[in-house]
């Protein structure tokens, strides 16, 4: 009986933990999952970043989400990862883990323009 009602207990407890619906769609674009350790946000207007091109640091093994919103219709292109967010309307994301250790461009494709430069070590 002891072993029972420990069941029931635990399980109501189990039950508590789940979401309530009142947080974000998960489907949003511009959701961040939990398990994102990086969040690179960017905002393109007229072509350029908002605050200029930056550095970012970034550990080896981190989990990387790249955040574009703004008004660009290019590519963002993740050198060195060989990854591509196209945007849509302006707004678009790409997740990666950081493996390969180094420093690599991340850029619009198609004006060359420099966005950020990523050092993963």
């Amino acid at each position: 009986m002891r072993l029972r009602g420990l069941i029931v207990a635990l399980a109501l407890v189990v039950a508590g933990c789940g979401d309530d619906g009142g947080g974000a769609d998960a489907e949003s674009p511009a959701t961040t999952p939990a398990s994102a350790d990086v969040v690179i946000a960017l905002e393109v207007i007229d072509g350029d970043l908002v605050g200029g091109s930056r550095q970012e640091s970034i550990g080896l093994g981190d989990s990387v989400e790249v955040v574009v919103t703004g008004d660009s219709d290019d590519q963002v292109h993740v050198h060195g990862y060989d990854l591509y967010v196209d945007l849509v309307d302006g707004e678009g994301s790409t997740s990666f883990d950081a493996l390969i250790p180094g420093t690599f461009e991340i850029e619009l494709e198609g004006s060359g323009r420099l966005l950020v430069r990523m050092t993963v070590s």
